[in-house]
């Protein structure tokens, strides 16, 4: 509980106290002693109340840097650390360098798969407390990885990524515009109510095998159907996977276009960039947008009918993005007037 939460509590409860003097007249402890009795009724409520609260409609402010999400926690008590929550890693993470100046045990090897031209190999780890504002994770099952690389991409350190280990079992709503992270003890949706307008959509969250990326099977690029997965740990917009370029007629454009950089796990991927002419999200009509052509690092022999490309934060800022992994929902609500 902060200084500023206490004060308000004990005001708020002395003046519950006298104004109930103040009703109840005749009936009371007089005036000092309803007063010391409204503040005694605020502080049991508030021991009792954060049971409720600390997971119940919560919301966490974070930080935008580089399209990429940047949440403040600790670990161990100790911190506080950076972390970026992407939907694409399946173990949280924590940087090698952190883990060893917290001392934490290194179990068994541990690889990493995502975007990138090489490869890493890391450790896991157990016994990581992890507070996120006012989410606690007593035991945080995470991989230690070298995340120097995407640190450098950042232009802070990173000492942490939180992925499925940390969104499953959550109903974890991102407000971009507000930025602002909220989760939910229920679902801030009615029930068996499907979005699928001009402004949002709703789908089922699926899985494709050997990935928790969340997909969406009605992306429409030039007219063409496209299943993509929804990354934000992705600080690019539309990357189209080197197999689908192929099937769109890219292939030369992919080639000649502006050359992006982007870092991951694996070290750096190679793209470039251009643009389509449409962009369909079921309902959501985006028009012509700028797209990231994969060249090297991403998904390089991903066969299009399985997916054909990737959805980040550089499209997804325009949205709120709402993940009910309880009741594996996603629906995404747009924010342009």
């Amino acid at each position: 509980m902060t200084v500023e939460g206490l004060v308000i509590w004990l005001v708020i409860g002395a003046i519950a106290g006298w104004l109930a003097g103040l009703i109840m007249k005749g009936y009371g402890f007089g005036l000092v002693g309803n007063i010391v009795v409204g503040i005694v009724g605020a502080v049991i409520a508030g021991w009792l109340l954060p049971t409720f609260a600390s997971e119940s409609n919560l919301e966490i402010p974070f930080d935008f840097l580089h399209n990429q999400i940047v949440l403040r926690g600790m670990l161990n008590g100790h911190g506080p650390y950076s972390f970026i929550l992407d939907t694409g890693t399946l173990a949280s993470t924590i940087d090698l360098q952190v883990a060893r100046e917290l001392g934490l045990p290194l179990g068994a090897q541990a690889t990493s798969e995502g975007v990138g031209a090489g490869r890493s190999m890391g450790r896991r780890t157990t016994f990581v407390a992890l507070q996120i504002g006012g989410i606690a994770v007593p035991r945080l099952d995470a991989a230690v990885f070298d995340l120097s690389g995407i640190s450098r991409g950042l232009g802070r350190p990173l000492h942490g990524v939180l992925g499925f280990g940390f969104l499953d079992s959550r109903i974890t709503q991102i407000d971009y515009f507000q930025r602002r992270i909220r989760f939910y003890e229920a679902s801030p949706f009615p029930l068996n109510v499907h979005r699928d307008d001009e402004k949002s959509i709703s789908f089922p969250m699926q899985f494709h095998s050997q990935s928790v990326l969340p997909v969406l099977e009605n992306c429409y690029v030039n007219g063409m159907r496209l299943t993509v997965t929804l990354d934000t740990g992705s600080s690019l917009g539309l990357v189209l996977f080197p197999r689908t370029i192929e099937r769109l007629g890219f292939d030369e454009l992919a080639r000649t276009g502006i050359p992006l950089e982007a870092a991951g796990y694996l070290g750096e991927a190679r793209l470039t960039k251009g643009w389509v002419k449409s962009v369909m999200l079921k309902s959501i009509d985006l028009g012509a947008i700028e797209v990231a052509y994969a060249r090297k690092g991403y998904a390089t022999d991903e066969n299009p009918e399985r997916r054909g490309g990737s959805i980040g934060n550089a499209i997804l800022q325009d949205f709120v993005l709402t993940l009910d992994y309880r009741a594996r929902v996603v629906t995404l609500q747009s924010v342009a007037e």
